[in-house]
């Protein structure tokens, strides 16, 4: 298991929307400075805003599956605007998602390494990116065999980062507690200080896998958001397929992707990105310039960003 954990990966992201030129969405303001809202409360945002980058964070799981850093996650934690119903008329006015910050914590470093996607399933969740500059020494997770069956009703587990970090937070001692007590739960800051102390490590859960479909898993093993991307594992450590969605009402209805397509994309199959998509070291200088973004993350903003360091 602890093996198996050492492959595991928290994914943190942080994109904005660019036009044309490369400008980024900026928070409206009034003519006393002040963010500007629509009748909902919902930011007015606009490349020729005058406030702060308009940006969104999450976070994710992924796993590694080759020895130059290539790893599995879902298309929704490799690209969070895909299906978000939110992002769609950005998309449709011709502005295009770029990446502040995308990076991968991997225990056996103290801070998170630049990762970039190469290829994605064109209908399915799954996607493959790999490691920038740097190749993790943990050995990456034995797949399911082509010439092997996933069985319904055979026991599985999943192993990932349910809740991002306040599952992780939630097992520290009080002292540790205290001295986090003002970071936010989900920064990269607060990552990266859980795992310069080596307590950033995944959770696992188990259950049974009930249904299998050429498409789809079905299971019952436990996760919520934050464990997206994670794998789904028999018993002997191989990989079947990979977590992607839940039933926040019913558990016993949890989804995964077939790991024949994770196969089929280490294979050159899927959609190859045409170039490499990966943070921006120029959007990342500009939102570290602003306050609220350097606070958050801290621990890219206070260094040299244009490489991993080790």
């Amino acid at each position: 298991m602890e093996k198996a954990r050492e492959a595991v990966a928290f994914i943190w992201g942080a994109y904005t929307h660019v036009d044309s030129v490369g400008r980024p969405l900026r928070h409206v303001l009034n003519e006393a400075g002040q963010p500007v809202a629509d009748p909902q409360g919902v930011p007015l945002v606009d490349v020729d805003g005058t406030g702060n980058i308009a940006y969104t964070t999450y976070c994710g799981t992924a796993f590694l599956v080759g020895r130059r850093g290539e790893i599995l996650t879902n298309r929704h934690v490799a690209q969070s605007w895909w299906r978000d119903k939110s992002a769609e008329p950005l998309l449709k006015a011709g502005l295009k998602p770029a990446f502040l910050i995308l990076r991968a914590f991997f225990q056996e470093r103290s801070e998170g390494v630049p990762i970039e996607i190469i290829a994605y399933d064109e209908k399915l969740d799954i996607a493959l990116a790999r490691t920038m500059n740097w190749f993790p020494e943990a050995g990456p997770l034995e797949l399911l065999s082509e010439a092997e069956t996933i069985r319904e009703a055979q026991p599985v587990f999943l192993i990932g980062y349910p809740t991002g970090l306040e599952a992780i937070l939630a097992k520290l001692d009080e002292a540790e507690k205290r001295e986090l007590d003002e970071e936010e739960s989900c920064s990269y800051e607060t990552a990266g200080r859980l795992s310069a102390k080596g307590r950033l490590k995944p959770t696992a859960t188990s259950g049974f896998l009930w249904e299998v479909y050429p498409h789809i898993l079905v299971y019952d093993a436990r996760t919520i958001e934050g464990g997206s991307g994670g794998p789904i594992m028999d018993m002997n450590g191989r990989v079947l397929g990979v977590n992607a969605e839940y039933l926040e009402q019913f558990q016993g209805g949890n989804y995964g992707v077939p790991i024949a397509f994770g196969r089929a994309l280490l294979g050159g199959q899927g959609v190859m990105a045409k170039e490499a998509i990966r943070e921006s070291s120029e959007l990342q200088r500009l939102a570290c310039a602003e306050e609220r973004f350097s606070e958050e993350a801290a621990g890219v903003c206070d260094r040299e960003t244009d490489g991993p360091g080790k």
